[in-house]
């Protein structure tokens, strides 16, 4: 009998999907809860097979489940648990839920900017009628920094309002989801960016992703009216170099819902600064009902012998 531990803050609706989905009878849940250290000092610890767990809660056992075997995240960012020296075990992300909520993310962050929402609230507090330029999301060019599951579901939520999209693959091979849009590469994102209107980073946090943006890159590009939406991670740019784009106006503005330190200090230049916007990454949360399912049929997949689906790439990163 396979021994299973959840290990989440929302221990206690996993436990209720659990109980009301399972079916295997190969698997037994030894415990669910919201304390690593109950896991720690549970009898059984050594005897656990199956983790289903908050990233941030597993890395704290994981050195004490000696006889892990596959752990199922419930997060789709895993750098605590990818940046553990502990790797004899295979995690898998959870994917192809999050597309819907951070396409409304990135949508309602563009619309205000090209509908100018922050200079009208200014004129209403002024109490002037002098109308800004309003623009439409089809004459602009929306630039997305990664192409994977999450901007493959954006795509047909941008084309609805004829958006040009424009996006950039670190892939050797160019997605074939996105063959519709011009692609760049890691060599180009200069002139890749220097085209974008509003920038979208979705990119991972892995080696080779971090300080994607450098001082160096810009320094190189023009001031203009560019909004910059970071909803994937906040390591592909250092807080300073950030703070330089939006003095030199290379961006006007800046949406973060990630960043290098979570949670944001309270004494972060972040939280005062009148040109950067910031939500407590909460762009797209995970919801236990949709991970649940994920694991369950991931779980089916693990005990007829196969390979979960979404396993992740301990030296690629995703």
């Amino acid at each position: 009998m396979l021994k299973l531990v959840i290990l989440s803050r929302d221990a206690h609706r996993y436990a209720d999907l659990w109980s009301q989905q399972h079916a295997n009878q190969d698997v037994t849940l030894l415990l669910s809860t919201a304390q690593p250290e109950d896991v720690i000092k549970h009898h059984q610890a050594n005897e656990v097979r199956i983790l289903l767990a908050d990233p941030d809660l597993a890395v704290q056992v994981i050195d004490h489940l000696p006889n892990l075997v596959w752990c199922q995240s419930a997060w789709a960012g895993n750098a605590p648990l990818l940046q553990h020296p502990k790797q004899d075990y295979m995690l898998s992300s959870v994917k192809g839920i999050f597309a819907q909520l951070m396409s409304e993310y990135v949508l309602s962050y563009v619309l205000a900017h090209v509908r100018q929402h922050t200079s009208l609230r200014v004129l209403q507090t002024q109490q002037q009628w002098q109308p800004p330029h309003i623009a439409s999301v089809s004459q602009i060019t929306i630039g997305i920094l990664g192409l994977g599951h999450i901007a493959n579901g954006m795509l047909p939520v941008l084309a609805t309002l004829n958006a040009n999209v424009i996006g950039l693959s670190r892939r050797a091979t160019p997605p074939t989801d996105f063959t519709n849009i011009p692609m760049f590469t890691d060599a180009q994102r200069h002139e890749f960016i220097e085209q974008c209107d509003v920038l979208v980073n979705l990119l991972p946090d892995t080696q080779h992703t971090r300080e994607f943006i450098t001082q160096e890159l810009i320094d190189g590009l023009s001031p203009q009216p560019r909004l910059f939406i970071n909803a994937g991670r906040g390591s592909i740019i250092a807080d300073e170099v950030l703070l330089s784009a939006l003095e030199q106006q290379v961006f006007v503005a800046a949406v973060l819902d990630v960043f290098t330190q979570e949670p944001l200090a309270p004494e972060h230049e972040f939280w005062h600064h009148p040109r950067i916007t910031v939500t407590q990454h909460t762009a797209a949360i995970s919801v236990p009902d949709d991970v649940m399912q994920i694991f369950i049929d991931n779980l089916a997949r693990f005990t007829q012998g196969q390979t979960p689906h979404y396993i992740m790439n301990w030296e690629q990163g995703y």
